[in-house]
């Protein structure tokens, strides 16, 4: 599964800021840690505020923080923000769609292997890249 550069973006933010999920993140400092194009960046900040993901705060002393208990936000709720076609039964071989009667040969072991892919994704928290130190 390829993942768009948007959602590559935006697990790298999210993990970055989950590092101290109390913590008040400005653009510039998640530009400085994540070298993400500023304009994009600013898109994506107000993309994830929309969704709930994170929280905006104005003002002087303002920025964003993660909106919830980074226990309870899996990679799988991020990736649904940004990507249409996750749950889209995707064919291995690149036809539009699995319309073919019967199906190809890799037509079970391909929708196994997504099947697997999106249980990690649902089981997978920011506390778990936490707590094992990683950053996407």
């Amino acid at each position: 599964m390829n993942f768009s550069k948007t959602t590559e973006y935006a697990l790298r933010i999210l993990s970055f800021m989950a590092k101290d999920d109390t913590k008040l993140y400005s653009v510039n400092e998640i530009y400085d840690a994540l070298k993400i194009p500023l304009r994009y960046l600013k898109k994506q900040m107000t993309v994830l505020s929309k969704s709930g993901l994170i929280k905006s705060i104005q003002g002087r002393q303002g920025g964003y923080k993660i909106a919830g208990n980074i226990r309870n936000i899996y990679l799988y709720d991020i990736i649904s923000v940004t990507e249409d076609n996750i749950l889209q039964n995707v064919c291995f071989f690149g036809y539009p769609d699995c319309n073919r009667r019967p199906h190809c040969v890799m037509h079970e072991k391909w929708a196994s292997v997504r099947e697997n892919m999106i249980g990690v994704l649902k089981k997978t928290s920011l506390n778990d890249l936490k707590e094992n130190n990683k950053t996407i």
